[in-house]
């Protein structure tokens, strides 16, 4: 594929000793500072339209129910009003599926495109997840099956042979699963920067494997320890919030002006998650970034997005929708969020009269 004119050629970074390749991936996070911002507040953005109703709704059932009486709450949990808060639940776990595959994608895309001194916009990234979105899909399922089976097992002879204790066998598991993983590190660089489909980017990430091996197993214990640090930060976040809210007084049986406050609080913390979700997963991949490019120098997946190329989300050739940050469905899923929100308030609102 031929590059469009006046595009700076590519840098070939140098191949990172594995003792180098934290300190090289906090470098490479640093100089994509600024689109891993703008990044982040795209996720924010699609947990904050999809997962906050279903927030919403939950803490408005929290102040109303502190005001009924026992027969009230019954009825309540099983009026209408339930029902609608269930469906809720599709639009919070499609958001958070969503928002975590993305978050992947669009970090590798910028994270890689950065690495070879070809920066790229958050609208390419964003273009060149949705290329590849159901790949990245079928690669997780060929790597998450022999992992959750490692997880499995290792935790049910742990429970039987080796007393660790909770903690302990929890990062005996961790290591396992590294271990076990590290063969498959590589599979989402080898789709979003090979250009490859799954089973071909399972093959080369083997490969890469081989090549170092001990770097492998480190990329791997860095994307283990990402859904540590997320869960991490919003176990502190919640109780940094529940003590704040404790200390003002604020809860759900607060005045309106207490209701209302502890209310944009909620969604300050939901669209602060999708940020968080976004900004953890960058620092968890820039490893596997690293070490990928490295070692095969292969970006060519990143050239389909740029300025002039068949992909560019700048223009809307014949037969192609014209790229929308927002997909339709997108904002279909947002509005439906929304207006059910709407519907479970107002039968909240009317139990007990």
């Amino acid at each position: 594929m031929t590059e469009a004119l006046g595009a700076p050629a590519a840098t070939v970074p140098r191949l990172e000793t594995t003792r180098r390749l934290v300190g090289a991936s906090f470098d490479l996070l640093a100089r994509a500072t600024e689109e891993t911002r703008r990044a982040s507040f795209y996720v924010g953005c699609i947990v904050l339209g999809l997962v906050a109703p279903f927030a919403l709704a939950t803490w408005t059932i929290q102040v109303r129910t502190i005001h009924l009486t026992i027969a009230e709450t019954t009825a309540l949990s099983s009026s209408a009003a339930t029902g609608w808060y269930d469906l809720l639940a599709w639009p919070m776990l499609i958001g958070l599926v969503v928002a975590a595959i993305e978050s992947r994608l669009v970090a590798i895309a910028l994270l890689g495109g950065r690495l070879v001194d070809r920066p790229m916009t958050v609208h390419q990234a964003i273009a060149r997840s949705r290329m590849v979105f159901w790949r990245s899909i079928g690669g997780a399922i060929l790597a998450g099956i022999p992992l959750s089976i490692t997880q499995f097992t290792f935790a049910a002879l742990l429970a039987s042979a080796v007393p660790l204790g909770g903690e302990g066998s929890f990062l005996a598991i961790i290591l396992a699963t590294a271990l076990v993983g590290a063969p498959f590190t590589y599979i989402q660089s080898g789709i979003v920067l090979g250009d490859v489909d799954a089973v071909e980017a399972m093959r080369r990430s083997f490969r890469v494997y081989r090549a170092r091996k001990v770097a492998a197993i480190v990329v791997a214990l860095f994307e283990t320890a990402a859904f540590l640090l997320i869960l991490l930060g919003l176990s502190a976040g919640l109780d940094v919030a529940l003590r704040v809210f404790d200390a003002l007084g604020l809860g759900p049986g607060s005045g309106p002006a207490g209701l209302a406050l502890v209310t944009a609080g909620v969604v300050v913390a939901t669209f602060a998650f999708g940020t968080l979700l976004f900004t953890v997963t960058a620092l968890s991949l820039a490893p596997q970034v690293v070490m990928f490019v490295g070692l095969t120098h292969a970006t060519l997946g990143l050239d389909h997005v740029r300025a002039g190329h068949d992909h560019d989300p700048g223009v809307a050739p014949p037969g192609r929708r014209r790229f929308r940050l927002i997909t339709r469905s997108m904002w279909l899923g947002m509005i439906v969020a929304w207006l059910v929100l709407l519907i479970v308030v107002e039968l909240v609102a009317g139990v007990g009269g």
